[in-house]
């Protein structure tokens, strides 16, 4: 992640002087530094590295909270830094300076998640990207009236929970009209700007774009061109055990064990109407959803992770034949890739159209494989892309993923079918050198190892 004090040199101007009303009160008391810049002086932010203010414009119930944590999960799932800043209704002082901050423990992107309503509000975040060096785009959000009012109910339910006392409804409906009055829309001089028509209807729904650039622009640009579907379930699982997993063997193309067919059969049982039902391209995930009825994709995106020249074998054979290979491995399994193979970070880039075709649906299955659902289920959980290849995916084991707001909740459902387990956890000597004992430390048992008992 880009500090903030990176700017391209072949990027800097004449410094031109900001007017001492544009600059946040309360900034201008201790001028901000950023690689030798003083307060008041604007150089041009570079393009690839310095740091992002996303700020959400728009009247209360537009699902601006909802679009700037959807924001945020994404990039923090792709490996960027990205904070949600909320506000009643436009950034502070204070908030400025905790965004500098935030900036200058090396993070890269700031989501003001507040109203903005007026031009001098939007200004003053300008003036402080402006002082910092940092990129500055508004996400501006309206609704049809459909999609207003499902919001205005979302909010008053989820108010009422928490206190039954005040009369929600009325409170919230004077704060729409109180502020009506005094919103002033985004105009071409003020910033880049993406405009959001929202609506759940994925016809209606409408994204305009300006002054956009850069990649992690575009994949802002990219997440809220979808409509904001506020409700989902997802039920993701593994195929069922294999002839593969029973032998240890990684990859491969092998069906189902005996086990692994009874865990297809519960699984019928236990998800029976999916409204799409998404398997990859190799056997055991397709004879695995066999039984379910619906409608059906194989994707070549949740194939398994491609193991190159170790496809096929165990453990004790990587070890045995590529002894530095598996070190490796264990050393950094999110950026090692297998020699004519793929990496845990080629398999997050794999599955972006995936989870980009999930948050516009509902109500899908998707049966596909250990590594590739680490990836998947990291999106929902907020797991680091360091941490996504230690994510526990464990064979014949439901995953139900509901959504809570701009949160998600993950509910394990084993279907107490026996079989294998396939976790390794990291060892404690990774180093080339190491002995087989130690490299091996922590290979899960398979067919030759006695198995943990599960209820039938």
């Amino acid at each position: 992640m880009a500090p903030i004090a990176t700017v391209c040199e072949e990027q800097q101007t004449a410094s031109s002087d900001v007017s001492s009303a544009a600059v946040p009160n309360g900034l201008d008391e201790s001028p901000l530094t950023v690689s030798g810049h003083q307060a008041g002086r604007s150089i041009m932010p570079c393009v690839l590295s310095a740091p992002l203010v996303v700020t959400l414009v728009g009247l209360p119930c537009r699902g601006k909270s909802f679009a700037a944590h959807r924001i945020a999960r994404h990039l923090n799932w792709r490996g960027e830094s990205a904070k949600v800043f909320t506000v009643d209704e436009a950034a502070t002082p204070e908030t400025l300076k905790e965004i500098l901050a935030h900036f200058q423990s090396g993070n890269n992107v700031a989501i003001i998640d507040g109203m903005h309503l007026t031009r001098q509000s939007r200004q003053a975040v300008s003036a402080f990207c402006s002082d910092t060096a940092s990129h500055h785009i508004l996400v501006e959000i309206s609704c049809d009236d459909v999609e207003v009012t499902d919001n205005m109910e979302r909010t008053l339910t989820f108010y009422e929970k928490r206190d039954k006392s005040t009369d929600w409804r009325h409170v919230i409906q004077e704060k729409v009209h109180r502020h009506l009055e005094e919103y002033e829309p985004c105009s071409a001089a003020e910033a880049p700007l993406i405009a959001v028509s929202a609506s759940a209807n994925p016809a209606l729904h409408a994204v305009t774009a300006r002054g956009i650039q850069g990649a992690l622009q575009t994949v802002i640009l990219g997440v809220l061109a979808s409509p904001l579907i506020k409700e989902h379930v997802f039920y993701f699982t593994r195929h069922g055990e294999s002839k593969f997993n029973m032998m240890g063997r990684i990859g491969g193309d092998s069906g189902l064990s005996e086990r692994g067919a009874k865990y297809a059969e519960r699984l019928a049982i236990a998800c029976p109407a999916p409204k799409l039902i998404w398997t990859s391209e190799l056997e055991r995930t397709i004879a695995t959803a066999r039984a379910i009825p619906g409608a059906r994709t194989a994707l070549k995106e949740l194939n398994e992770i491609n193991a190159g020249i170790c496809e096929g074998l165990t453990y004790e054979e990587i070890q045995e034949r590529f002894p530095q290979e598996f070190a490796w491995r264990d050393q950094d399994k999110l950026k090692y890739r297998y020699p004519h193979g793929e990496s845990y970070l080629d398999l997050l880039q794999r599955v972006d159209n995936v989870i980009q075709g999930l948050i516009t649906a509902s109500e899908v299955l998707v049966v596909s494989h250990q590594a590739v659902l680490r990836c998947i289920m990291a999106y929902f959980m907020g797991t680091t892309p360091e941490d996504v290849p230690y994510i526990n995916v464990p064979l014949h084991t439901l995953l139900v993923v509901r959504s809570r707001g701009y949160e998600f909740e993950v509910e394990p459902i084993p279907l107490k079918v026996e079989c294998v387990d396939t976790y390794r956890v990291q060892p404690q000597n990774c180093s080339p050198g190491r002995t087989d004992a130690d490299a091996l430390q922590t290979v899960p048992a398979h067919f030759d190892a006695p198995l943990p008992q599960v209820i039938n």
